[in-house]
């Protein structure tokens, strides 16, 4: 082989080279990567260094020498170590766990995407998380207990949502190219899943309608978010159980992301019905209402142009950005932008809303950040460990369907912060707060008791802007 000076670089440079590795204390008696190999070859011999390296997997796998230095190897493909002179004793050390980062997979949360967890805004609400059958917590509910309830049940998709969360590191023999030509070694640390695919979907889905509109109040809204393939099935359903006079809005969430098909127009929407239970009787808050711009503002006038226009029934919002802060990693996780819309227009804050397909917690964060209560239930682990994370900096608690307190927020400590928490009366508030704080660590779920005890109605009334 030829070195950088064009002079031939022999058998006996790269021996020498080869027995210097053999006795430094750096690399003396301990298994060498092929990139730090390769990195100390590149020093000695620059362009020469990958054929040099060629000729020591070469003798690793052959004679086992190279002039009178053994040359040994361990492993396979990108797993293959190399050591010189004495074989080392024991396997190759493993790699030390990095944090990763920040919207990557971390293996040592179970393989859940490590996101940035959500701050807490000061006027947020509380949530209560219940783990367990939907159909049989939710039967559990008072009736007329709930504001607003929104639901994104399973699509019947006829398959499993999975989505598989990897985690990369450089390595010169790895499985996939990224840029520049740089490759890259890939490790699977999770798969997130759940079952979509029901031989009779409306028998799984109807009793939980019917408990929905058993659970909300007379003023109260329902939306149920579904696609083509169930919606007009899930409608003819809800008008028998509200009556055909509650529909009010088919709202099309239309979004332009991902693959097209080449046999028919690619469906790129989403069906969100809204039911109302009192189709004369509702929230609306108008003037709660995002606004969009004019598509040609020049003919409305700057004053116009400057406020923007109303939303239609058809919503266009991009899908959660696959490498965005709001990703959880779980399956078909919703936009706050879509479900934030919902609460903020749809309920008032104090309200308590209820989503008994929780995923990883969406609708949860949308309620809790605009001042609502809301409770979430969810049957899945996963989910469940997803939302305990992202609901890390709220008043939460975390329970099981027998009402077993799994797990709650950080203790609350202000008077002032017990204004977060409904249905808790001054005197409450101040005999919690009297306890040693040890005390109040101990017993989490002692404001939670004190939450739970239901409040008299309110009625309200509100007519429709439509």
């Amino acid at each position: 082989m030829t070195d950088a000076r064009g002079s031939t670089t022999g058998d006996r440079d790269l021996e020498a080279l080869l027995a210097d590795i053999s006795l430094e204390s750096a690399t003396a008696g301990r298994w060498l990567s092929k990139s730090e190999v390769v990195g100390r070859l590149a020093r000695e011999f620059q362009e020469a260094a990958e054929s040099a390296f060629s000729q020591i997997r070469t003798a690793a796998k052959g004679t086992g020498f190279i002039g009178k230095v053994a040359v040994h190897c361990t492993g396979e493909r990108r797993g293959t170590r190399y050591a010189f002179g004495v074989r080392p004793v024991g396997p190759p050390a493993q790699r030390s766990e990095k944090p990763a980062p920040i919207g990557r997979a971390d293996a040592r949360l179970g393989g859940i995407r490590d996101f940035a967890v959500p701050a807490r805004p000061i006027e947020a609400g509380t949530i209560e998380v219940v783990h367990g059958d939907n159909l049989d917590v939710i039967r559990g509910f008072g009736d007329q207990s709930f504001d607003l309830i929104y639901i994104d049940p399973p699509f019947n998709t006829g398959r499993s949502q999975s989505r598989t969360r990897i985690r990369t590191e450089r390595d010169d023999e790895g499985d996939r190219v990224g840029f520049q030509g740089r490759r890259y070694r890939t490790t699977v640390v999770g798969v997130s899943a759940y079952a979509d695919s029901f031989d009779d979907y409306m028998a799984f889905l109807v009793p939980r309608l019917e408990e929905a509109h058993r659970l909300l109040k007379p003023n109260g809204s329902f939306f149920l978010h579904l696609d083509y393939r169930e919606v007009h099935y899930a409608k003819v359903a809800l008008d028998q159980i509200f009556g055909r006079e509650s529909f009010i809005n088919e709202i099309i969430w239309a979004y332009d992301y991902g693959a097209r098909a080449t046999n028919r127009w690619s469906p790129k929407h989403d069906n969100i019905l809204w039911y109302a239970k009192d189709p004369g009787c509702y929230c609306f808050n108008f003037d709660e209402m995002d606004r969009i711009p004019y598509m040609a503002p020049s003919l409305v006038g700057e004053e116009k142009a400057a406020r923007g226009k109303t939303p239609t029934d058809t919503w266009w919002n991009t899908i959660v950005s696959p490498n965005g802060k709001e990703k959880t990693g779980y399956p078909t996780q919703k936009p706050l932008g879509i479900l934030s819309r919902i609460v903020r227009i749809h309920s008032r804050p104090g309200d308590h809303l209820l989503d008994f397909f929780a995923g990883s917690g969406s609708f949860g964060e949308a309620a809790a950040s605009h001042g609502r209560n809301v409770t979430l239930v969810d049957n899945n682990g996963e989910a469940i460990e997803v939302m305990r994370r992202r609901f890390a900096n709220y008043v939460s608690t975390f329970r099981t369907a027998d009402s077993v307190v799994e797990d709650s927020s950080p203790a609350v400590d202000t008077l002032e912060s017990f204004a977060a928490v409904p249905n808790i009366d001054a005197n409450t508030a101040v005999g919690v707060l009297e306890q040693p704080a040890a005390d109040r660590a101990s017993e989490p779920s002692t404001a939670k008791k004190a939450a739970s005890r239901k409040p008299a109605p309110v009625e309200t009334s509100q007519r429709s802007l439509f």
